[in-house]
């Protein structure tokens, strides 16, 4: 389940340092605009919104996030989302070293079966 922190104001700094203290890798993506199927990946997200806005859409919980900058998102392994946006700024905190990310990176909801 997508957890989306609103009880607190991330700023780049605040960000980068939580990602270090808990021993993530670290990288910015500057998102063009997107509207994506479903998918999932096989590593932990911490979204950190930097700039521009994200819909996140949760298929199991059926619900959409709205997510703005200062916020945190949580999607754990095999959760399957969808992205909507115009266009936003990410730093991402993450569980595999973003250096290995490649085109098998958005996973088809089938594959989780498998």
């Amino acid at each position: 389940m997508i957890v989306r922190h609103m009880n607190r104001a991330y700023n780049r700094q605040d960000a980068e340092a939580e990602i270090r203290d808990a021993g993530l890798y670290e990288m910015v993506f500057e998102v063009p605009a997107v509207d994506n199927d479903p998918h999932w990946h096989d590593f932990d997200a911490y979204l950190y919104i930097l700039e521009g806005t994200l819909h996140l859409r949760d298929v199991e919980a059926g619900v959409v996030h709205e997510c703005f900058p200062g916020m945190r998102i949580d999607v754990p392994a095999r959760t399957v989302h969808a992205e909507l946006s115009d266009g936003y700024t990410v730093l991402l905190g993450s569980t595999r070293d973003p250096a290995t990310f490649d085109e098998n990176l958005n996973r088809p909801p089938e594959a989780l079966a498998g």
